[in-house]
């Protein structure tokens, strides 16, 4: 059932009196889409606070990055691709790093780039460009302190049928980094550099590579489903296990999407590992392990959730998605895959769903925030705001009592006062 409330009633967010929480990467903290230390207090206002602060960025569906009073991203001024670091609280800009990025996407409607999302890690920033632009730079001074041209150094072996290189997705470079102790590890892809390969944070140098798949769209998780530590994600043909201690192969699921669109970032919950994109059903597999190995087997399937370009989130024991078709959240029991609840339409063909404080805040590519409470028992809708104008694909930030929306080309940061 679908309740709506009154304005006067619906919620609006506030951050509580409780530690800062940074949002240092791609989908927060823990890369599951969760904003810890947030909080509902009592309304929701019909229209959205004016921005603390905008800042110009650029072109390109990078999301911020929030860390140590910096908000970090990445965007594109005519031919140059640039990273970025403001000051968290007046949007002042600290720094910037910028240089031509010739690389276009073959499908004008895929966007100029960048895409990935910047990755911060103690006294270092992590950029990986549309075109394969590889930069670690100083979190203080943006200072390069080493960098790799993917294009140069590990593509440009083998074209496939459509002219495209074939090691990398034909739209572009658009995972994000992904921080491991000492070793930061990047969707390369292709034999040379392997589908995914870790670089030591301090040197730049190649520490170890994994298989020889195309990469992906799709952002890596470390994560430990029937007992073993794994690397999870999607190469461009497959979702994959790699065993963490020697990145030996432990299973995988093929995947066959139009033009290698394989996008969604693996969703854990448990022993069950999501499957999902490409308008198909989400499908979970429960792994089972012996200490060193898993074995894999289809728990459940579900045809409500067909999505596309949008990672659910998990929040508790149920999954919390958006359909392709149908514009609609869904909500769906992990145990059984049985869908809980559906909610009115959600237009947009993208959608960052982040669950902050019992809310799931949905920003889709319109630049309108819709908020629904995060409760399995019933949809409950708490408002909606229009943050930016068409064209908002950055993922949604919310990081120390504060709400970071990318627009089209620019940047803005709302105060979440109580």
């Amino acid at each position: 059932m679908t309740r709506l409330l009154p304005p006067v009633c619906v919620l609006f967010l506030s951050a509580l009196a409780l530690p800062a929480a940074d949002w240092p990467q791609w989908r927060g903290p823990n890369r599951d889409g969760l904003a810890p230390d947030v909080k509902l207090p009592d309304k929701w206002p019909e229209k959205p606070p004016e921005p603390k602060w905008t800042a110009p960025v650029g072109l390109g569906y990078s999301g911020p990055a929030v860390a140590n009073g910096k908000v970090l991203i990445m965007g594109r001024v005519e031919g140059n691709e640039r990273c970025l670091a403001f000051d968290a609280d007046t949007g002042k800009e600290l720094w910037k790093v910028e240089y031509p990025e010739p690389f276009v996407a073959p499908d004008p409607t895929a966007g100029k780039g960048p895409n990935s999302t910047p990755t911060a890690d103690r006294d270092r920033v992590y950029m990986f460009g549309l075109g394969g632009q590889f930069h670690c730079l100083d979190a203080a001074t943006g200072k390069v302190l080493w960098k790799h041209d993917c294009q140069k150094e590990y593509w440009g072996v083998k074209k496939g049928p459509l002219g495209d290189d074939s090691w990398f997705p034909p739209c572009g470079a658009s995972a994000s980094p992904l921080v491991d102790g000492d070793k930061v590890v990047v969707n390369v892809g292709g034999p040379k550099a392997g589908t995914f390969t870790a670089f030591d944070r301090k040197t730049g140098e190649i520490v170890w590579k994994a298989l020889d798949d195309r990469s992906s769209y799709a952002s890596p998780v470390i994560r430990s489903p029937g007992g073993v530590e794994q690397l999870i994600c999607f190469t461009g043909t497959r979702m994959v296990g790699l065993r963490h201690a020697d990145r030996e192969l432990l299973w995988d699921v093929p995947f066959k999407a139009r033009f290698e669109q394989t996008v969604i970032s693996p969703v854990v919950w448990k022993d069950l590992v999501l499957v999902a994109g490409e308008a198909k059903p989400t499908t979970a597999y429960r792994l089972k392990g012996d200490g060193s190995t898993v074995t894999k087997e289809e728990a459940w399937k579900n045809d409500d959730l067909k999505t596309y370009l949008t990672t659910p989130v998990v929040v508790g024991d149920h999954l919390y998605g958006h359909d392709l078709r149908t514009a609609k959240v869904v909500c769906v029991k992990m145990a059984t895959g049985e869908t809980a609840w559906q909610s009115a339409r959600v237009p947009g063909k993208y959608h960052s769903i982040v669950a902050a404080g019992g809310a799931l805040l949905v920003l889709n590519s319109e630049g309108e925030l819709t908020a629904f409470k995060a409760d399995p028992a019933e949809c409950v809708p708490l408002g909606k705001w229009t943050f930016a104008e068409k064209g908002t694909w950055g993922h949604l930030a919310v990081a120390n009592g504060r709400l970071y929306v990318k627009g089209k080309d620019n940047l803005a940061c709302y105060d979440l006062p109580g």
